[in-house]
């Protein structure tokens, strides 16, 4: 944990926290292939960023006057060479460049490796001499390390009369209006965060049912459930007969103690391995599957993208 490369993971997660704290959650952190807490840290503070993103996206259908707006424009203008004309004053601000550092600069140098690439390619494959244009994914790198996804439409121009070839990218980010309702907010990153197992869920104040023998009675079914995730899930007689209690105790007990049922809390542990396994085996997403307890390969893609909200080729693809 000492070492630079690690102490550098843990500046852009502090970063990346820092601009959440702000109500900005453009940024991303950019993945390694290290398989440790760091890595594990890395992808809970991503997706939280996201889940709390779609959820301003959300809040912005149903409450217009309390949302994000798409005010930022980020503008750059190339020449047939890909170096930077000129930009508008968002782009130094927003990727955190002294003013008028980037002129001159290859546009290429502000992306992230993988979008360094693509873009490379699509320099040497597109034509000069027609205009075109395309909507395209690109990470642009900033100064602290973070990540910036956007959407950027691209627009070329070919030479005409004595100005040769530009090329126009333009890129739309999310602001926070200042009407945004804060409580909302607090309450969803609360429960990202518990979900995630980063905050303790909240303790019910009042219970009539759990001791401390019923705790660890139903600390049995959850071991049960983790050893058999590839089974089905036996009937709450049956459990309640593991944890030496009747189905009443144990229905209402498991989720007090766990937050969830036992049939909810068997599908959560389930996804959560198999997401472990298709970010660091080599096994192929059907057998990952079948491993925890899904027979058919589209009813698992289904569960898996409505919980993290991408499927699990998108999650093999991106992990390689």
């Amino acid at each position: 944990m000492d070492n630079q490369e690690n102490k550098k993971r843990l500046e852009h997660i502090y970063n990346q926290l820092v601009h959440i704290a702000n109500g900005n959650f453009s940024y991303q952190i950019e993945r390694t292939d290290q398989n440790d807490a760091l890595e594990a840290l890395t992808f809970l503070v991503n997706s939280t960023t996201e889940e709390l993103r779609d959820a301003f996206l959300h809040q912005g259908f149903i409450k217009l006057h309390n949302s994000y707006e798409m005010v930022v424009q980020l503008y750059f203008e190339l020449d047939n060479k890909g170096q930077i004309l000129r930009t508008n004053p968002k782009v130094e601000t927003l990727l955190n460049f002294k003013e008028g550092t980037l002129n001159g600069c290859p546009f290429v140098q502000l992306l992230e490796q993988r979008s360094q690439r693509g873009w490379k390619k699509l320099l040497k494959a597109a034509p000069k001499d027609n205009i075109w244009e395309l909507t395209l994914e690109l990470s642009f790198s900033e100064q602290s390390g973070l990540l910036l996804p956007a959407h950027c439409h691209v627009i070329y121009f070919p030479e005409h009369r004595e100005k040769k070839g530009t090329f126009m990218v333009t890129c739309f980010e999310l602001v926070k209006y200042d009407g945004t309702d804060q409580g909302f907010l607090q309450k969803k990153l609360k429960k990202q965060l518990q979900t995630h197992g980063l905050l303790p869920r909240p303790e019910k104040t009042e219970t009539h049912i759990l001791h401390a023998m019923d705790m660890e009675n139903l600390r049995k079914a959850k071991r049960y459930i983790m050893d058999n995730l590839d089974i089905p899930l036996p009937s709450v007689r049956e459990l309640a007969h593991i944890c030496n209690t009747n189905e009443y105790k144990f229905k209402k007990g498991f989720k007090e103690l766990f937050g969830m049922t036992a049939f909810q809390y068997q599908k959560h542990e389930r996804l959560r391995k198999a997401h472990i396994l298709i970010e660091h085996s080599n096994k192929t997403i059907l057998a990952i599957a079948r491993t925890v307890g899904f027979k058919k390969g589209n009813h698992f893609t289904r569960e898996f993208k409505k919980r993290y909200g991408y499927t699990p080729s998108q999650l093999r693809k991106r992990s390689k």
